[in-house]
């Protein structure tokens, strides 16, 4: 009988593990791939989120980016940078192996290859089943991604309904001299095409991560979508990416600020099985790490005090609100401004380099989103009743 068997062994999951292993809990890592295993992202990991993980390895990070530029639908173009590091860029496979790896050190016992098939909640414990064997703990954390097999097994999730966005991603080799002469390798570059979606160029040591992602109402024919968008760069770099193109990966992301249940009998869900995910930029990782970070202490409670029952556990997501999930609902006020109003927006952004410099501010961790919305009303009235008012 184990403590805590979690569900999935991405970000929220490696840092649910060694967080839980150190608080002295038997933890089992339930991950349905082997390692080292590709997921589909840019690879950009903010600041903020490094802060949670308490820092990587240096052979991990690919780039450091201090700034962006934004595109215009015109692809018109504006550059901002900050004296402080915004984010790195990594490769996802490393990185996630290197998270996983480190919670096994601190005691975590990790099953790769094993997926969850089948979850029974008794009054006495959670039996989880794989195609290898079944396990018995005193609760589960289901960080098992947006198509959480915990969520639906525990009957907290069914579906997601209309909330649900699509991205689809490639990663283009053209060794480190080609990547330096095609971008400027200390910012990333964000293509603002129409409502709601964006894309992606964020700058690898010898390759490009290029993607786009928006709600699924608005990708109609994404892969359409995607090789237009692969061939609009092309242009821009004046060179041919559609045909060093190997493999182009699709995933769904939820948009967060979104009231949801995350919790149950023996249960919670973290990362994007909960839906926390930046509704403007579609940015998960952060939110990933720091809910795995409470569900860890949270579960060390519920066995200190042998409690697993729905409400000791409603204590998961009033520390999930209070750490972020009010600045979600406030960054789901500003996505809907920005992208409802986008040329107006836009040129806000480009017309006023400071308010641009303090949204990279936000992107790095140093200012929240409630707290970048109180800043333009005090710069701004007008502007701010806009974004407010979405």
């Amino acid at each position: 009988m184990y403590d805590v068997i979690i569900a999935g062994g991405g970000p929220a999951g490696s840092i649910a593990a060694k967080r839980a292993a150190k608080n002295g809990l038997s933890v089992l890592v339930l991950e349905k791939e082997a390692y080292p295993r590709d997921k589909t992202c840019g690879g950009g990991v903010s600041q903020k989120a490094l802060d949670v993980i308490g820092g990587i390895d240096k052979g991990l990070i690919e780039r450091e980016i201090f700034g962006a530029r934004i595109f215009l639908p015109d692809y018109q173009n504006f550059t901002g940078r900050i004296g402080s590091r915004v984010a790195v860029t990594t490769m996802r496979r490393n990185l996630d192996h290197w998270l996983i790896n480190r919670a096994e050190d601190s005691g975590a016992m990790v099953h790769d290859n094993e997926p969850v098939k089948d979850i029974k909640f008794s009054k006495d414990c959670v039996e989880v089943a794989t195609p290898k064997d079944r396990y018995q703990s005193r609760m589960i954390v289901g960080s098992d991604g947006v198509n959480s097999t915990v969520a639906r097994k525990s009957g907290i999730r069914t579906r997601w309904g209309s909330n649900i966005g699509l991205c689809l991603e490639t990663e283009v080799e053209l060794g480190e001299t080609l990547v330096e002469e095609c971008v400027e390798t200390d910012i990333g570059e964000f293509y603002f095409r129409g409502p709601w979606s964006y894309g992606w160029v964020f700058p690898k040591r010898d390759r490009l991560s290029i993607g786009i992602g928006g709600p699924i109402p608005q990708m109609h024919k994404p892969m359409d979508i995607f090789m237009s968008f692969v061939g609009d760069v092309s242009l821009q770099k004046k060179i041919d990416l559609e045909e060093r193109i190997t493999r182009i990966n699709s995933h769904l992301i939820p948009l967060g600020g979104v009231s949801r249940r995350i919790h149950g009998e023996r249960v919670i869900l973290a990362g994007d099985a909960a839906g926390f995910v930046d509704p403007f930029l579609g940015e998960g990782l952060y939110y990933a790490v720091k809910s795995g970070e409470i569900a860890a202490d949270v579960a060390a409670l519920a066995v200190e005090n042998d409690d697993f029952s729905k409400k000791f556990l409603a204590g998961y997501a009033a520390r999930c609100e209070n750490a972020f999930g009010s600045d979600l609902k406030s960054a789901r006020r500003f996505a809907k401004f920005a992208y409802g109003n986008l040329n107006l927006f836009l040129n806000i952004l480009r017309g006023d380099q400071r308010l641009f410099l303090e949204y990279l501010k936000v992107m790095r961790g140093d200012r929240s989103y409630a707290g970048f919305n109180r800043w333009c009303a005090m710069r701004s009235p007008v502007t701010f009743l806009k974004l407010v008012s979405g």
